[in-house]
């Protein structure tokens, strides 16, 4: 168990989710080891002796083995660094159906039961901290094969508190995993308070550390854009415009707190805007009217289309009829919301854990669900 997990019992139950559904990460990594023929002791009978041959035998032992697997090396990983300038902007048909996967370990499952689904899925790929672009090449490119790939930099729980480590990781992973990502998740849950060093802080210190988040997300929406890639922003769903509310502090507002910390470049070139949902015990009692809260998200995104970035529960042990409704509820909505720049996503969570293989009963009210509904055009 992992320490995300272990602490998870003295957080705050008023974000339960943001410490209960711990990405877990199983990398493919590979150590190499290169066997270095030792230089020949200079006390040995034949060092003082050796002739021409003997030394051109050494030298290329000692220097061009190595050599030549340095340059094996730097082909193996060309891929991560060819073209990284310049990505081509894919643009994902609509409406989008989309997974969560916050675990790749069983890659090759994943990719099986993605490809049983009836449209042609999105699927929004978590990055662990503590990884590199490298370690999750090979499963991208696998994904990217049956799918439209979102990639979520980092979720809102690890989001750190510096802007040069948040540029450092944007740059990694733009660059590192060109031609796999069809999208850049710039802001997970950006307005969350447990993003912020001092969640319930006065107001002086959370409009300070709040301004040094938002120029977070303008450094890595700068990034992106410089190679061409499309952006995505997922506000968290925190208030219902209605009296109730789940924010630690008014700042906190999905509907203020990007007028008020994200720069105009970042809210005029997102591509998408979206919102997380969990309504189940992390923030209950919420009763949305999505026609309006999504024409305000246009408002605020005046370029971008709008949609769900994540919906689930915090648990998947949450009751099969809470989480039964959640999928039969929202998925459908590509039908029923009649708002042309509404394209859907949804982002089921816990894909990973409950719909592989594609024989458990999720995946299969998942199939169902999805099938009756618009063709992505």
């Amino acid at each position: 168990m992992d320490d995300f997990h272990q602490c998870s019992d003295e957080r705050d139950s008023t974000q339960l989710r943001k410490f209960s559904h711990g990405a877990v990460f199983m990398p493919w990594r590979t150590t190499c080891a290169i066997a270095m023929t030792p230089e020949p002791g200079k006390g040995s009978p034949n060092y003082e002796n050796s002739n021409l041959m003997t030394n051109l035998a050494t030298a290329a032992k000692t220097f061009l083995v190595p050599l030549a697997a340095s340059l094996a090396l730097y082909a193996a990983a060309a891929p991560l660094a060819s073209n990284a300038h310049a990505q081509a902007a894919t643009t994902l048909k609509t409406p989008i159906y989309g997974v969560t996967l916050d675990d790749l370990s069983n890659i090759n499952a994943i990719v099986t039961s993605l490809t049983k689904l009836p449209y042609k899925p999105t699927v929004r790929v978590v990055f662990d901290p503590g990884t590199t672009a490298a370690e999750y090449y090979p499963a991208l490119v696998k994904l990217h094969t049956v799918a439209n790939v979102m990639g979520e930099i980092m979720d809102s729980y690890y989001f750190p508190t510096d802007i040069n480590t948040y540029t450092a990781r944007t740059k990694e992973l733009v660059y590192g995993l060109n031609g796999t990502v069809d999208v850049w998740e710039i802001a997970n849950e950006i307005n969350g308070e447990w993003l912020r060093q001092d969640p319930s802080g006065n107001n002086t210190t959370v409009n300070a550390e709040e301004t040094a988040i938002g120029q977070m997300v303008a450094a890595a929406n700068s990034i992106v854009k410089g190679v061409g890639g499309k952006t995505a922003i997922t506000l968290y769903y925190n208030d219902d415009s209605k009296g109730t509310n789940c924010w630690e502090k008014p700042q906190d507002y999905w509907k203020t707190w990007p007028t008020t910390f994200l720069s105009s470049a970042v809210r005029q070139g997102a591509d998408y805007a979206f919102f997380s949902y969990y309504p189940y015990q992390d923030c209950p009692g919420l009763s949305p009217s999505w026609g309006a809260d999504f024409s305000a998200l246009e408002s605020i995104f005046p370029n971008a289309k709008v949609g769900f970035g994540e919906i689930g529960t915090s648990s998947t042990s949450a009751p099969t009829s809470v989480q039964t409704n959640l999928i039969k509820t929202y998925y459908p909505m590509v039908n029923t919301n009649k708002d042309p720049k509404f394209v859907g996503g949804f982002f089921w969570w816990n894909y990973a854990e409950q719909m592989v293989p594609y024989t458990k009963a999720y995946w299969t009210l998942l199939d169902q669900t999805i099938a009756p509904l618009k063709v992505p055009q």
